[in-house]
C-alpha cells in the first residue's frame, strides 16, 4: 500500500507502539477507556455504525485487499489518526493467523443502566459472568442476530473489549447496545420498567420453549461452569431451562 500519510513505527518501544500494546491488557483498557479492532469487516462495520474510531494501525506491507485499502484512505481523508506498523510489530498485535494489515483503537460505548431506556416487546439479555471471551463474543452476535435490544453486563470480570471477544463478536459489538452495571442497578432497573426477568438454569423446571413470556423481558445467564449465582436466580420472575438435543447417528 503506497500510503506514506501515516508515520512509520518499527521500533518496539516507541510509545506510539507501547499504546497499542497496552490496549492488550484489561489494566489499559480500563485505564483509557480504548480497545482495538482488527481486521477489515471489523473496521467496516465500525464505520457502518459509526462507532467512536480514534485512531487506525496497520501493515503496509501486507495491506493488498483493494476494499481495506480504501478503507484506510477514508478514514485518513476524514481525519483519523494513525501510524503504519512494520510486518513483526503487526503480527504482535493481532490473535488472526493471517492478519488483514488494518486495525483500529475504538473508544469504549458501554451505558449506564439508567439510559438504558426500553420499548415495550423489546427483549434484553444480561450476562453474570462468562469465563471464556470467546464465548462471550459470541454470545453477543447471537445476541443480535436475535434482535436483542441491548445486552448487560453484570461482571467486573467480564469484559467485552477483550480482544478475543471482540474478534469473536464479528463486529456485533458495535450493533449492540452494551450496559454495565452491577446486580443491584440491574434490579432497580427491572422494576422501575416492569421487566420480566427469565433465568436459565439447568435446574429450572419449565423448558424454555414452554413459557408464555410478557414483554419486556430479559434472560440471564451464567458462567459456563458455575451458571447463575443464587442473588440472582433469587431476582427472576421464572427459572427455565434451555435442554441440549442429544446427538444422532
Amino acid at each position: 500500500m503506497n500510503d506514506n500519510k501515516y508515520p512509520f513505527v518499527s521500533y518496539a518501544r516507541d510509545p506510539r507502539f507501547l499504546t497499542l500494546r497496552s490496549l492488550q491488557t484489561p489494566q489499559g483498557r480500563s485505564r483509557t477507556g480504548l480497545y482495538i479492532i482488527e481486521g477489515i469487516r471489523h473496521l467496516a462495520r465500525a464505520v457502518e455504525h459509526n462507532a467512536s474510531i480514534e485512531s487506525v494501525f496497520l501493515d503496509p506491507s501486507v495491506l493488498s485487499n483493494p476494499f481495506g485499502q480504501r478503507l484506510a484512505r477514508r478514514l485518513r481523508k476524514g481525519g483519523v489518526s494513525g501510524i503504519r506498523l512494520s510486518h513483526q510489530l503487526y503480527r504482535g498485535l493481532t490473535l488472526a493467523t493471517e492478519p488483514q494489515a488494518i486495525g483500529a483503537v475504538l473508544r469504549q460505548q458501554c451505558l449506564s443502566s439508567a439510559a438504558a431506556s426500553v420499548q415495550p416487546n423489546s427483549l434484553w439479555l444480561a450476562v453474570e459472568s462468562i469465563e471464556s471471551p470467546g464465548n462471550l463474543g459470541t454470545t453477543i452476535r447471537t445476541a443480535e442476530a436475535a434482535g436483542v435490544s441491548g445486552v448487560f453486563i453484570l461482571s467486573a470480570d467480564c469484559d467485552p473489549y477483550d480482544p478475543a471477544t471482540v474478534r469473536a463478536s464479528m463486529g456485533s459489538l458495535f450493533s449492540q447496545r452494551l450496559v454495565r452495571c452491577s446486580v443491584r442497578e440491574f434490579r432497580d432497573w427491572g422494576h422501575s420498567n416492569g421487566i420480566a426477568v427469565v433465568a436459565s438454569s439447568p435446574a429450572g423446571l419449565m423448558d424454555y420453549k414452554a413459557l408464555h413470556y410478557r414483554f419486556p423481558a430479559v434472560l440471564v445467564i451464567g458462567s459456563e461452569k458455575r451458571g447463575l449465582s443464587d442473588q440472582l436466580l433469587e431476582l427472576a420472575d421464572f427459572v427455565v431451562r434451555i435442554p441440549m438435543r442429544a446427538a444422532t447417528h
